[in-house]
């Protein structure tokens, strides 16, 4: 038989937790990490990281997934053999909106499937939303953290730097911008509709890195306001983390 978490190499369900945070990048595994109590190194293989923690006595995990719909149904699916329920992506993205400034975040209501990934599983008109208990976790927890958050539609795309050679590609995206799409990342449409197709409580808080300047051009910053917003953001997926695990206790999820 095929080993279903071949890719995450974890075989034993009570080393990951049923709440995963799923950043992108693999230096981001310790970063939020930290924030956990006992935590312990658990895999590692390829993109995929992994550490366990305990947040208000019950064990959580971060992974990271790498770049792009592909690896991310891959961990999706590889984790919900072993009993995960609840998952939340901490990344990054680009700003379509001159409103949105750097280092502010984003909490994904929805997003548009400009992916390839999420159509091999059901077809383009199914929608790829958050779960309501997630999006309240996360609202609360930026208030309570205090950070600037935007709410709403997010483009998920395959290419990073496509557009610049496809004129639909181009067309799309600026009808997009109109239609007050957020902002562009490459992960969030693949965990939202797996997570609605699988029955999984799924949601994404993004970090802006580039954001729009006064020419309409993107400007990229990567340095000491992402960073600074991105550790906001990560305590707010932690934060989230403990609401939703709060109200577990109370209403189990089933």
């Amino acid at each position: 038989m095929e080993n279903p978490t071949y890719h995450i190499r974890i075989s034993d369900a009570k080393k990951i937790g049923k709440y995963v945070l799923l950043p992108g990048d693999r230096s981001r595994v310790e970063r939020i990490a930290k924030y956990f109590e006992n935590p312990v190194h658990v895999a590692k293989n390829r993109e995929y990281f992994t550490i366990t923690g305990e947040i208000a006595g019950e064990r959580v995990s971060v992974m990271s997934t790498g770049m792009g719909g592909p690896c991310m149904a891959i961990a999706v699916e590889e984790l919900r053999t072993l009993g995960v329920h609840t998952l939340i992506r901490v990344g990054s993205a680009g700003s379509f909106q001159k409103k949105l400034k750097m280092g502010e975040g984003v909490i994904v209501t929805g997003a548009v499937r400009d992916d390839g990934t999420s159509s091999s599983y059901v077809p383009e008109i199914y929608p790829a939303v958050s779960h309501h208990h997630v999006l309240r976790a996360l609202e609360k927890a930026a208030s309570i953290i205090e950070h600037r958050c935007h709410m709403g539609i997010v483009l998920s795309t395959d290419s990073y730097y496509g557009a610049r050679f496809n004129c639909e590609t181009a067309k799309m995206i600026e009808l997009l911008k109109k239609a007050n799409t957020l902002c562009v990342e490459m992960e969030s449409s693949t965990l939202l509709t797996l997570g609605c197709v699988f029955g999984l409580r799924t949601g994404s808080i993004l970090t802006i890195r580039e954001e729009i300047g006064e020419d309409e051009k993107p400007v990229t910053q990567a340095g000491e306001i992402f960073e600074d917003g991105l550790e906001k953001c990560i305590q707010i997926s932690i934060k989230a983390l403990e609401l939703i695990i709060e109200k577990d206790k109370l209403f189990k999820f089933d």
